[in-house]
């Protein structure tokens, strides 16, 4: 049966309407894809925002840390000047010391010497006597 004026029979307009209706589904469901993709991609964005901010901090105490490195560093080479330094001055030390105590031996065989010398005076002096 034709409906007058349209030129379509109500089958053809079913048809029509049909398929109309599986377009438009069709398009609801790539809709709602693209939707989700779309949330996703927001998600994704997010993440990569925190992403860069973490960088950025982690950045930031890597310069830190190297800072603090260098500053070690340099303090470990005035540390060892300064150990060489002292290394030094006890190694001088012990030398003086080392002669020191050659002499302080030196002396103190001659004070036994000289002790011996009296001695015999004495005994001398006692039998002269």
């Amino acid at each position: 049966m034709r409906t007058a004026g349209l030129g379509k029979t109500s089958e053809q307009w079913r048809e029509e309407i049909q398929e109309e209706r599986n377009k438009a589904d069709r398009w609801e469901r790539r809709f709602q894809e693209f939707r989700t993709l779309n949330e996703e991609l927001r998600a994704s964005l997010s993440k990569i925002e925190e992403m860069k901010e973490k960088i950025e901090e982690l950045e930031t105490v890597l310069r830190s840390c190297e800072i603090r490195i260098e500053y070690l560093e340099a303090n470990e080479d005035r540390q060892n000047e300064q150990l060489h330094y002292f290394q030094n001055q006890v190694k001088d030390r012990d030398h003086i010391m080392g002669e020191a105590v050659v002499q302080i031996c030196e002396v103190a065989d001659y004070l036994q010497t000289l002790a011996v010398q009296a001695d015999v005076l004495s005994v001398k002096y006692e039998l002269e006597s």
